[in-house]
């Protein structure tokens, strides 16, 4: 039985003016979805604030209405609807949204399991393989004008978050919505020569320096990596350029989790990590206060780089010993 939008046609229908957000760091889902709504929105004459607290990832810029969104909310007027896709909590959508006095009704779409229901209408479906495939639906159930431009944006969506259809949430309904995209435009090539082709060379520079903190713990069971500031300063690059670097240490035979420490700002390091499935990273996770899905979570932690791997590590050795 598919998710109900009927709450949420209902407050877009009675709504004229709109902010459509995603989180912080934003990767291809939030961009995608956030781009789909907006595009579809503004198709059905409504006016659209889409907005990102922080700059777009430069896999993204190849996205069709990219530069439509907005980084700051500074000036702008009231809104009678923020609508919140792929994000858990509400502090996530970045300072500047959480600030912003004229925040209407809060809608909240979402695939995440730890999703604090922020929002005053939630529609939170961790079944779903991506934010982008509820969007899709929602605006099916809405009998919205789906143009190629919409489509490529909520394949990109899908594609990305089920690691190209290799993850779990590669469901039959992922495939089918990804099916239905292409009949409407999207074109896998294009996105897939845009997301996996088109890497700056300082991409390459900054694994090799990234591929040399390679550690390996509990025999060979858990792997980390590392990236400072100073590493990015030395090739010359911004940190969405270890977008996913976290994967090489999960892709490691034997290993169970990977976990990527990268410096965020002196004192401060943004954690991701990835499972193959037998431990539940969300969980652990949520213990450091983030989130996300069972099989790829993160967090940002104070405190400095080599220690915060120590701590991390240790807690999930703690779990593979709990599960003998």
């Amino acid at each position: 039985m598919a998710m109900s939008y009927k709450q949420v046609i209902e407050e877009i229908n009675k709504s004229k003016r709109f902010i459509v957000v995603s989180h912080v760091s934003p990767e291809p889902d939030a961009v995608g979805s956030l781009l789909g709504l907006s595009l579809a929105l503004k198709g059905m004459g409504k006016e659209v604030v889409p907005y990102l607290e922080d700059p777009l990832p430069d896999l993204c810029n190849f996205m069709p209405g990219n530069e439509i969104i907005v980084h700051s909310l500074k000036g702008e007027k009231p809104v009678d609807c923020t609508i919140a896709v792929d994000c858990g909590q509400l502090n996530r959508l970045g300072d500047g949204l959480v600030e912003f006095e004229g925040k209407g009704t809060i809608i909240n779409i979402d695939h995440h399991a730890t999703n604090n229901n922020f929002g005053e209408i939630n529609i939170i479906d961790p079944k779903a393989s991506a934010a982008g495939e509820m969007v899709y639906d929602l605006l099916k159930e809405a009998g919205a004008k789906i143009t190629k431009e919409i489509a490529t944006n909520l394949y990109v969506a899908i594609h990305t978050d089920t690691g190209s259809f290799r993850y779990d949430s590669a469901t039959p309904g992922a495939f089918k919505r990804a099916g239905e995209l292409v009949e409407l435009g999207a074109s896998p090539w294009e996105a897939s020569r845009y997301l996996y082709e088109e890497y700056p060379k300082e991409r390459f520079e900054m694994l090799s320096r990234v591929l040399s903190t390679l550690k390996l713990y509990e025999g060979g069971k858990v792997a980390s990596l590392c990236v400072t500031l100073k590493m990015l300063k030395e090739v010359g690059a911004t940190k969405d350029i270890v977008d996913g670097f976290v994967n090489f240490a999960r892709s490691i035979k034997g290993v169970e989790v990977g976990v990527l420490v990268r410096e965020n700002a002196p004192g401060e390091q943004k954690v991701s990590m990835r499972s193959k499935g037998k431990v539940n990273i969300s969980s652990l996770a949520q213990v450091f206060g983030g989130g996300g899905h069972a099989n790829a979570a993160g967090f940002t932690i104070k405190g400095e780089v080599e220690p915060t791997v120590i701590k991390v590590v240790d807690a999930v050795k703690d779990i593979l010993k709990k599960q003998g």
